[in-house]
Formats: C-alpha cells, sequence, structure tokens
C-alpha cells in the first residue's frame, strides 16, 4: 500500500539503479581508449506495480541486465578484413625484400653482370691473344657468378627467416586458441544464469582478431554462448573448452616425414595446411613467400615467390652453362691440352647418357652426332671423327675413341680416353702429343665437362672451370681450322660467345638472357604492385568497418557526460526523496507524542 514507506522504498529503489547507472558510466569512461572494448549499458525498467481501492501504485524501478552494443556480423567482416590485410601486409613487405635484393635497376643487376659479361668476349674476339683482355673475361665471369651464387644465398636466407617467422607465429596462435578456450569455458560458465558476460566477451574478441592476424579463421557462437573457430577447410582450432591443458597444440610447424622443410601441420588428423589452403593472415603470407609445401619427389610446380624465384635463377644459370659450354668446349685455347678431365660425372661408367635415372646434370643434351680430336706431334697434325649416341656410356665411348684414334692405348703416340672414379671421362697424351677438339655436333664435351668455360649446374653451385680460373691460356676464344690447324690469333669462338647475348635462349627459345631477366624483375615488381593495392583497399575497408564498428560499440564521452548528469541528479532526487519522507515521519511522529 502506498505510505511514507514505501516511497522510502521506491526511493530506495532508485538510489539503486542510479548507482548501477553511474557505475557503468564510470565503466565506459575508464575504457574510453581501449579500442578493444564495447560500450556498456544497464537496462532497467518499472516494477511490479501495488494495487489499492482507487487504483495501481507504482513500487519504482528495477535493474534488467548489463548489455553490450555491438554487431554481431560486423564483428565477422571485422576479422575477415584483419585477416586480408594482414596477409598482404606480412607479404608486401617480404616480396619488398627480394626486390631489394635482385636490385636490377642499379649497376649490380643480374642483367648488369650478364651484359658485361658477354661484352667481355667481345672485347676478346678484337684481341685474342691478349692476356690483359682475357683476365678481363675471367673477373667478368666471377662478378657474374658469384652475383648469381649471392642471389641464392641471399634468397635462402630469406627462407630461412620466413621459418622462424612460421614458428613464432604458429606458437602464438596456439596461445591464442588456447586463450580463447579459457574464455569460452569462463563466459559458459556466467551466461549459464541468462546474463552476459560483457568484459569476457570483449576480451574474446580482442583474442578472436588476433588470431586472425595470423591466420585466415571462420568462427560462430554455439547456444551457450562459446565460440568454434575454424582454419582452412573446416580445420578446428577451437571448440568450447578444447584445447585444454590436457590437449595438445591444435597447430604444429616442424619437421614432417615425406617433406624437405618444415610443415604447418593441424594436428587433430596431422595434415599438411599448405599456403592453397591458409590464405590469410601473417602465416598464410609466409607460407605463400616460403613455398616448399610439396613432398619430396613431387613434380608439381612450387608456387612460393622465393621458390619461383630460384627456380628462374637456376634455368638462367643452367642454360648460360649450356649454352656457353657448347661452344666454348668445341673451341681452342693458345695452348693445346696434354690432360683434361670432365668436371660432370655420370652415375656409373656402364649408365647411358640418355637414362633418365642418369645424375649427369646435363646428359639431356647429348644427342646423336659426330665429334673431331686432332693430335700434334712435332709440327705434324692428324685428325680422327668419333660418332657419338646419347644411349653411349662413359665405357663404350671411351671405347670407341681408343678404338679410332688409339688402339694400343700408347699415350706417347695418340691422346688415350680413360674413365676415372667410375664417373668422370678423362683424356691424356705424353710424349710430346697434344690434342684439340672440335665440331662437336653430339655436346658430350659440353655434358660432361671436358673443355668447358663454366662448371657447376645450378644458380648456387656455377663457377669458372678451373682450367680457366687457374690460367686465362685455356680460354677458348677461337677455333681449329678445317684442316687443324691450330691458329691462336683466331677469334671464331669469342664472337659466337659474344653473340650469345642477343639469341633468344631463354623461355623456349623466345627470349634473350636479358629479356628473361627484365621480364623476371617485372613479375616481381606486378606481385608487389598488386600486393600493395590489395594492401591499400583493405586497409580502407577495415578501417570503414572500424568507423561503422565504432560507430556502435565506441564510448562517446559527450554522450557518457550527458548520462552522467541526468543519473546524477537523479541519484540527487532519490535521496531528496528519502529526506522528505524522513521528514514526514518524523512529523507524524512529533504528532503522535
Amino acid at each position: 500500500m502506498p505510505s511514507i514507506y514505501s516511497m522510502m522504498d521506491i526511493s530506495r529503489w532508485g538510489l539503486i539503479a542510479s548507482t548501477r547507472q553511474l557505475d557503468t558510466i564510470s565503466h565506459n569512461v575508464a575504457n574510453v581508449n581501449n579500442a578493444d572494448y564495447s560500450r556498456q549499458e544497464v537496462v532497467q525498467a518499472t516494477r511490479n506495480p501495488e494495487r489499492a481501492s482507487e487504483g495501481f501504485y507504482g513500487t519504482g524501478v528495477k535493474l534488467l541486465d548489463v548489455i553490450q552494443h555491438v554487431d554481431k556480423l560486423l564483428f565477422e567482416r571485422i576479422s575477415d578484413k584483419t585477416s586480408d590485410q594482414e596477409y598482404q601486409n606480412a607479404r608486401l613487405t617480404q616480396l619488398s625484400r627480394l626486390e631489394a635484393l635482385s636490385n636490377e635497376a642499379g649497376d649490380a643487376g643480374l642483367g648488369y653482370e650478364i651484359t658485361a659479361f658477354f661484352n667481355a668476349w667481345q672485347d676478346v674476339s678484337n684481341n685474342p691473344e691478349s692476356s690483359a683482355v682475357r683476365q678481363v673475361l675471367k673477373e667478368t665471369a666471377n662478378n657474374l657468378v658469384n652475383r648469381l651464387q649471392t642471389l641464392m644465398t641471399d634468397l635462402a636466407q630469406v627462407k630461412r627467416d620466413q621459418d622462424t617467422y612460421l614458428s613464432g607465429a604458429v606458437s602464438d596462435a596456439n596461445a591464442t586458441c588456447r586463450r580463447i578456450a579459457e574464455l569460452n569455458h569462463q563466459i559458459a560458465a556466467d551466461e549459464a544464469s541468462g546474463k552476459t558476460s560483457n568484459d569476457l566477451r570483449d576480451e574474446r574478441m580482442a583474442q578472436i582478431n588476433k588470431l586472425a592476424e595470423l591466420i585466415d579463421i571462420n568462427w560462430f557462437e554455439t547456444g551457450d554462448g562459446s565460440i568454434t573457430i575454424q582454419a582452412g577447410t573446416g580445420k578446428t582450432l577451437v571448440q568450447s573448452d578444447y584445447p585444454r591443458d590436457s590437449d595438445a597444440d591444435p597447430l604444429y610447424f616442424g619437421p614432417v616425414d615425406g617433406y624437405s622443410e618444415h610443415q604447418l601441420v593441424w594436428r587433430n588428423l596431422n595434415v599438411v595446411m599448405d599456403a592453397s589452403e591458409v590464405t590469410g593472415g601473417s602465416i598464410g603470407a609466409w607460407l605463400q613467400v616460403r613455398g616448399g609445401t610439396l613432398p619430396t619427389g613431387s613434380t608439381g610446380t612450387d608456387t612460393g615467390d622465393i621458390p619461383q624465384m630460384q627456380a628462374f635463377l637456376n634455368d638462367l644459370a643452367e642454360t648460360i652453362i649450356v649454352e656457353v659450354n657448347k661452344l666454348h668446349s668445341q673451341g681452342a685455347g693458345l695452348d693445346l691440352m696434354t690432360s683434361v678431365t670432365g668436371t660432370y660425372g655420370s652415375s656409373s661408367a656402364s649408365t647411358s647418357f640418355n637414362d633418365s635415372t642418369n645424375v649427369l646434370p646435363f646428359g639431356s643434351i647429348v644427342q646423336d652426332g659426330t665429334l673431331d680430336i686432332w693430335a700434334y706431334e712435332n709440327g705434324t697434325r692428324r685428325g680422327y671423327t668419333i660418332n657419338v649416341y646419347a644411349s653411349d656410356s662413359l665405357t663404350t665411348l671411351v671405347n670407341r675413341i681408343n678404338a679410332t684414334i688409339n688402339p694400343t692405348m700408347n699415350p706417347t703416340s695418340n691422346p688415350v680416353a680413360t674413365v676415372v672414379e667410375n664417373k668422370y671421362l678423362s683424356i691424356n697424351s705424353s710424349g710430346g702429343i697434344e690434342f684439340a677438339f672440335a665440331n662437336d655436333t653430339s655436346n658430350v664435351l659440353a655434358a660432361l665437362g671436358i673443355n668447358t668455360f663454366f662448371q657447376g649446374a645450378s644458380a648456387s653451385s656455377i663457377s669458372l672451370n678451373d682450367n680457366i680460373q687457374n690460367n686465362v691460356r685455356n680460354i677458348a676464344a677461337g677455333r681449329l681450322l678445317e684442316d687443324g690447324e691450330h691458329a691462336t690469333g683466331d677469334a671464331t669462338n669469342a664472337l659466337d660467345l659474344a653473340d650469345l647475348k642477343d639469341a633468344n635462349t631463354m623461355t623456349g627459345a623466345t627470349e634473350t638472357f636479358n629479356e628473361a631477366v627484365i621480364a623476371w624483375a617485372a613479375e616481381l615488381g606486378t606481385k608487389i604492385s598488386a600486393a600493395s593495392d590489395s594492401l591499400s583497399f583493405n586497409e580502407t575497408a577495415l578501417a570503414e568497418l572500424q568507423n561503422m564498428r565504432d560507430n556502435v560499440s565506441a564510448v562517446n564521452l559527450d554522450e557518457e557526460m550527458i548520462k552522467m548528469i541526468r543519473f546524477q541528479r537523479s541519484y540527487q532526487m532519490a535521496a531528496k526523496m528519502i529526506n522528505v519522507a524522513d521528514t514526514l515521519l518524523a512529523t507524524l511522529l512529533e504528532t503522535k507524542r
């Protein structure tokens, strides 16, 4: 029934409501600079009225809940864009490192070194007997070799850096998953009563965005308020309170059987996750840059940014080695030879050159053809033509050479061919006998590393042949004349080698060396431009989403000030009403006296 006491009781509820409202306003203001905080508000309603004979009288106010102002669909879009932005940012950073390594805009670029190398051959052709010019060619070739090797070394270091980044990021992702699982457990327990655990939800959302920075995820809320998070093609990272303390981490990065490099593994089924599945977050970016997710022995193409660069450099180096060696091997230096041993080894002396299992690096270039060997003795010369077949082995080739030029295998009468270490071809003579090669239409000399300019078979292993490195007189700038005469002033070979600069030898014989390098650098530049554009787009999109989120969830100090004044006044009026009721009660008691 309405009375002085009910007036006090109503005012008491008013004091409580105003205090709770002011507490919440204080909490909002304290978190105004917390980007992860969502504005909270106390929901209040009218208490049930009491009935009197003349009608219903109010009984004051009651507090229903403390709610957050959030848009859950907006949160999902923000986490998606966060993954996209971090992916482009991380990839752009690493691609920029790769661009700095290539440095094709400077004088130390690969294209510059290739041009200088073939120009040096042109200079040798103008003065083939000059030791000084030959020395310049050697140094220029060494510069090209060093540039290729340095690029491969630097790329390998960047690749190792990606492993370091990935290892740390996976550890962070696992720790974040565990924290989200803990929050799931707490939230589900707290909200069993039907009330929302606002601050824990804010922390969980911050952890979800932190995880999204690392790896692209899909997430959804279940009926008990917990979150389920999946990565890739439905691979669960968090579900209810999983992972628990007793559970293994959901993700693993390290050695995996059947792979030559460390892999990202989903532990639930021990499934490797590659860059085609992880397409967001810094982990996705580093996987894309690093590559290396193909199983050992796979014939697939590694689409990683670094492996593609390495593949191009290896293709470039191999083509330079093969094309230069094919010409150089059938030329002649200033001095004739008395001994030469190949630098490329066959699997065994009995293995055919064209055997797919042969480890001979350039065995595939051997074709059916002929090879001329000229022997020189006391001013006389004699020439021999050797038939060569792609199906030959070292043993059959050696036997055919000896049967043609020296059946007695007497090195003082003619050169003798032998097999060294069961894998290398060696030709030797003595007793004043010298020899030279010409007209190798089979490419067997280049394939076996006989009288070549380069040795090695990749951008990492390429180097000058030791015979060239130790004596520039062995640079084969000329060729034997048709009758076998050794004309030291001949520059035919040097001219043909210089012409390789403008020959279409790359990309299926459609581009020159420099054109291929330019296309390679342009492709990298295109990737960087695309990553930069995507980053700018995602930054703009994410900023817009954040603004939309702030419009819903951020604390507005002006609004909080207005509410603070309103509830301060409400509190004061409730207190005044209690004071009035107390005065009325005192008056009533005084009347009784």
